[in-house]
């Protein structure tokens, strides 16, 4: 189908020194239809847009896949730079790129060329028979389906939303069996956005940390679910890449945390995507040695956990959640660092327990607190968000997060502490900030919408870095995003002299 594309132009009445008025604004507006950016396939789905046909419907007028359908409505949003259906049908109308009828635009507002837009046929239902006639009293069997349907209604709202199917191991471990979208456009970045050099190739379900000037993205999952022992770091002087010691093994969903100059790696997962699907959940902990560049084996973790979370404290390594193959655990364990090396699992102590058993949850150790949010615990998303004090061994429950998030992470900028991603069951469409003086969350613009997790990210300097992740496709992007501005003010001399 070949698409004539307009675009309205407003016309300032006056004559040009070879055609009158008209003959300008008409020329104006031939050299604006090329401004339309959307391909001709765009703008089939777009006329179906306007019409109010849902992804469905669109899919089988065209005779394309849903899937087809949101790439191509993506592509739409993302040219029109609108966030919404309703946004992108007014601008398609009020541009006359497409006429719904018995609504148009008139007078000077009006495009030189309109094409009427067809109307979705979808096919008509035959007029069923009328029903034959009934009794008045309702037969007892009637009655039973009544109150069987009446019950079962009844319980739907009584039983919690949390009991849904719960994901396959695969799906827990692996964005390999994903449906692939395609990667996201990321022209036009939002403000205090800008692009940095890329990884080597695209992953996700990798760790990241930052030490002095240098940010280490360690393991994770390349695609097709390939897991890696690739450990790259990025030089945030220099802002380039170098290839640091690979693991001694491939793991994806491991944790990480820094121990003086060294790094400590725990837990994780290597899934074989052949044929006969095997899973692997390390059980053990890894320790990188930066005077010498190359990571030596060490002590074991209480049980093999993927998406679990890490921090350091004072003289101790505190372990949290995670899932040990079979289920979601909510122990938060402490280990004391002098015996990362030779650890057994008996050498680790509960200290406390989650306010919920999940993995793939943000968490953040602040001064002597660690903050924990969101998460997955195995059947849905979550919201919560708390802090739990090392020294005192309290619990503050604190404003839950706006966006349920699994596969979010969480990091501490200098001033306040931010939930970056999710979307592993719900769309999300932001970032979130949290305001400790007022116990609430504000929202961030994203580059990426509908779902972006399992990426890597650090706070440095202001900056907050983003890598990778999944958002319909592998990234190997990095990202930097501003998260707040300091400015230096001038020191004034005391002009008096001392008494």
């Amino acid at each position: 189908m070949t698409t004539n594309k307009q675009t309205s132009a407003p016309t300032n009445g006056v004559k040009s020194s070879n055609g009158s008025a008209h003959e300008d604004t008409q020329s104006a507006l031939v050299g604006e239809i090329m401004e339309n950016p959307l391909s001709d396939r765009e703008m089939e789905v777009a006329r179906l847009l306007v019409t109010g046909a849902t992804n469905g419907e669109i899919a089988r007028v065209l005779v394309i896949s849903p899937h087809t359908v949101k790439v191509h409505l993506r592509n739409v949003f993302d040219k029109l730079q609108v966030s919404s259906r309703t946004e992108a049908s007014m601008l398609l109308v009020k541009r006359g790129w497409v006429v719904v009828p018995g609504v148009g635009l008139t007078g000077a507002e009006a495009p030189a060329f309109q094409e009427e837009m067809p109307v979705a046929e979808f096919p008509l239902l035959a007029e069923p028979e009328p029903l034959a006639n009934v009794e008045a009293q309702p037969r007892p069997w009637q009655l039973g389906i009544v109150l069987v349907a009446l019950a079962f209604a009844l319980v739907s709202l009584l039983v919690p939303p949390w009991i849904t199917t719960p994901k396959s191991y695969v799906a827990l471990l692996s964005d390999g069996g994903q449906t692939i979208l395609g990667k996201p456009v990321l022209n036009n970045l939002p403000y205090r956005w800008e692009v940095q050099p890329s990884l080597s190739q695209p992953r996700s379900r990798m760790a990241a940390i930052v030490d002095g000037n240098k940010i280490y993205v360690i393991g994770g999952e390349g695609e097709e679910g390939t897991p890696l022992d690739l450990m790259e770091v990025f030089d945030l002087v220099t802002k380039q890449w170098q290839k640091g010691a690979p693991l001694p093994s491939p793991r994806a969903n491991l944790a990480v945390a820094l121990d003086g100059n060294d790094l400590i790696a725990a837990g994780g997962s290597r899934l074989d995507n052949s044929a006969d699907t095997s899973m692997l959940i390390y059980d053990d902990m890894v320790h990188y040695r930066r005077d010498l560049e190359f990571w030596t084996p060490a002590g074991k973790l209480p049980m093999p956990l993927a998406g679990a979370a890490l921090e350091v404290h004072g003289d101790k390594l505190y372990l949290a959640g995670g899932w040990d193959g079979q289920k979601m655990q909510d122990s938060v364990w402490a280990l004391p660092l002098a015996k990362v090396d030779n650890a057994t699992p008996e050498d680790w102590v509960v200290v406390t327990h989650l306010p919920e058993a999940k993995a793939w949850f943000g968490a953040e150790m602040v001064d002597d607190q660690l903050y924990v949010a969101g998460g997955y615990d195995g059947r849905r998303e979550l919201a919560d968000f708390a802090a739990y004090n090392v020294t005192s061994n309290e619990w503050r429950h604190l404003a839950p997060l706006t966006t349920p998030r699994g596969g979010v992470t969480l990091v501490y900028d200098g001033l306040t502490v931010l939930a970056l991603g999710g979307g592993w069951d719900n769309t999300i469409q932001n970032h979130e900030r949290y305001d400790a003086l007022t116990n609430h969350w504000t929202t961030i613009t994203s580059p990426i919408s509908g779902e972006w997790r399992h990426f890597g990210a650090v706070a440095y300097d202001g900056s907050v870095y983003f890598f990778g992740g999944w958002s319909g496709a592998y990234l190997d992007s990095t990202l930097q995003f501003q998260s707040t501005f300091r400015a230096l003010l001038p020191s004034i001399p005391n002009s008096g002299k001392d008494k």
